[in-house]
């Protein structure tokens, strides 16, 4: 296959992998819609509550602007100027609702480097960072949930299904509060051996990864304060989708079931992106299912969901992409 051919191949491969995804979603859409009461799924959506809906959009921009607070601060000094970096990490957020695998990450550290001069081992650092210790909280989360609606749990899942999540996620959790305990000490004590004077090109991108996780995790100062904000922004991140609850009459444990459904949703969005809705409506109708909601109810909150998760990204996130995409590259930092 000669250079030129590569990239239509490539391309093409890329547009059959992005119907499938779409053909799946369909289809499971399809199959959780199919034996759904239409007239009390319309009733539901009829008796909403716009308030409760407003209230929740409010809250879920808010924890989208915490998250790129969380990035800039996570960028090791001189950092670019954090409205620079709040309009990539929102231009991100857009990708990610149309691209599988947390795809727009990828892209952030890309427009650290060409739009902030972020160096891309620095940039992926403190994008990788905001991420395991945003896994860490919710996994904390998602435990406390567990154990404090134990009772609620074993009813609904048995006793067995209760126990073992419970096991898994902690050890998740516990696994992941152990690499980020360690990352920031083995950060500094590989910096401080490769040096400060001229390096190899690998040792220099090397030795820029490693400043960007010992300047957030290095320090018991530092590592409390960005896992503050990281809890600050889970507890706004669960609110907004535990306010959507209401906003279709389901108010009974909220929060457990918001924390639910969003867990099972960021799993499902490594498959099949978001936007496309068939994962938060799959995990809508087994976790509210669950707790006794019916398929009408549960997919009349999967809308709402949707709507959470994409129209406060859409409205603060394409003005920065369609910026950024006009914008000369820039490289000033902030001192």
């Amino acid at each position: 296959m000669t250079a030129s051919s590569a990239p239509p191949a490539a391309d093409t491969r890329r547009h059959l992998w992005r119907a499938a995804q779409a053909l799946i979603s369909l289809g499971v859409l399809a199959l959780l819609i199919r034996d759904v009461d239409r007239e009390a799924l319309a009733q539901t959506i009829r008796q909403g509550h716009p308030g409760w809906l407003l209230a929740a959009l409010v809250t879920k921009a808010a924890s989208l602007v915490l998250h790129e607070v969380r990035l800039w601060s996570a960028l090791p000094p001189p950092r670019p100027r954090w409205r620079r970096v709040l309009a990539i990490g929102l231009a991100s957020g857009v990708l990610n609702l149309v691209l599988p695998g947390r795809a727009g990450d990828f892209a952030a550290v890309a427009m650290l480097r060409q739009r902030a001069g972020v160096p891309a081992p620095q940039g992926a650092a403190a994008v990788g960072v905001v991420a395991l210790l945003e896994a860490l909280v919710f996994g904390a989360l998602l435990v406390g949930v567990l154990a404090a609606g134990a009772g609620q749990w074993r009813d609904l899942l048995g006793a067995e299904v209760h126990a073992d999540a419970l096991r898994w996620v902690g050890a998740a959790t516990l696994g992941v509060g152990v690499v980020v305990a360690s990352a920031g000490l083995i950060a500094r004590a590989l910096e401080a051996r490769l040096g400060r004077g001229p390096l190899p090109r690998l040792r220099k991108l090397a030795r820029e990864a490693l400043t960007g996780v010992s300047t957030t995790l290095g320090t018991v100062r530092g590592l409390g304060r960005h896992v503050g904000l990281a809890a600050a922004q889970v507890a706004t991140l669960v609110t907004a989708f535990a306010l959507g609850l209401p906003a279709v009459g389901l108010g009974e444990l909220p929060w457990m079931a918001a924390a639910g459904v969003l867990g099972i949703s960021s799993l499902a969005a490594v498959v099949l992106p978001p936007g496309y809705g068939a994962g938060p409506a799959a995990a809508s109708a087994l976790v509210l299912g669950a707790l006794g909601a019916s398929r009408g109810d549960a997919l009349a909150y999967a809308a709402v969901y949707w709507v959470l998760s994409q129209a406060p990204a859409v409205v603060l996130g394409v003005p920065p992409l369609a910026w950024l995409n006009k914008a000369a590259p820039g490289k000033e930092v902030s001192h």
